[in-house]
């Protein structure tokens, strides 16, 4: 190995012949010194030199930059929105309706007859009423008929002849049932029937009501008018009186 013993520079200024002046001494001590420099630059060389021979620096090695790629990355959607699970469904608990009860229709109202006239009143107010049964030509003056009671001949039942309706007798009234011959004889083919003879063989020309009455006069029914003619027409009238 290689001796690096520094040189030892030492001076002193004994060595230096005395009588010298300063300048003598100012030269000699720069040439001293630019030989130290040179040798501290040449000796300054060789260290570094031997420490690069040491320690071989790396030579550096180009590195290769890669261009990264360029990746498309496709745009973040947002994350779709958590549903929360519908809570459970409970089955609803059936209440039992109640029926409300029956509604009775209501039941139609008969429609309002309609308004009959009133039958005019037969017997005005009496039991019996007058039955026309017609007038014929005959040589007497009479009014005779029959006295019905639901449908039967009834006896017993009294007729006036008057010239006025309601009027006092024209004659003695007479009994259904007798015997127009014997007033106080009942005579069952004169059942239910009278006869009030007025001109027995003539023709009178006269106007004349018949009714019924009670014992005591009373009328029992309307009278009936009857025109009899004092020839040829209406001599003999028939008037039924019924109840």
């Amino acid at each position: 190995m290689r001796d690096e013993r520094k040189p030892s520079f030492i001076f002193h200024l004994s060595s230096f012949p005395r009588g010298h002046g300063v300048k003598r001494f100012s030269r000699a001590y720069k040439l001293i010194l630019a030989a130290s420099l040179g040798w501290f630059v040449i000796l300054g060389c060789h260290t570094t030199d031997l420490i690069a021979r040491v320690n071989p620096t790396a030579t550096p090695t180009a590195v290769v930059t890669v261009r990264p790629t360029f990746t498309r990355v496709p745009p973040t959607q947002p994350a779709p929105p958590t549903i929360a699970p519908p809570p459970p469904t409970v089955p609803p608990t059936r209440v039992p309706t109640l029926r409300p009860p029956p509604t009775r229709a209501p039941s139609p109202k008969p429609a309002a007859p309609t308004p009959v006239p009133p039958t005019p009143d037969l017997y005005g107010g009496y039991y019996y009423r007058p039955v026309d049964k017609g007038c014929v030509t005959a040589p007497n003056t009479r009014i005779e008929g029959t006295v019905y009671d639901n449908g039967i001949k009834k006896n017993g039942v009294i007729l006036r002849v008057s010239y006025a309706e309601y009027g006092e007798p024209s004659i003695n009234d007479f009994v259904t049932g007798t015997d127009p011959s014997d007033y106080k004889h009942i005579a069952p083919e004169w059942e239910g029937r009278y006869r009030l003879g007025l001109y027995e063989g003539q023709q009178i020309d006269a106007n004349w009501w018949v009714f019924v009455v009670d014992g005591s006069g009373n009328p029992q029914s309307k009278g009936f008018y009857v025109k009899t003619h004092d020839g040829p027409g209406c001599n003999t009238a028939t008037v039924d009186f019924v109840h």
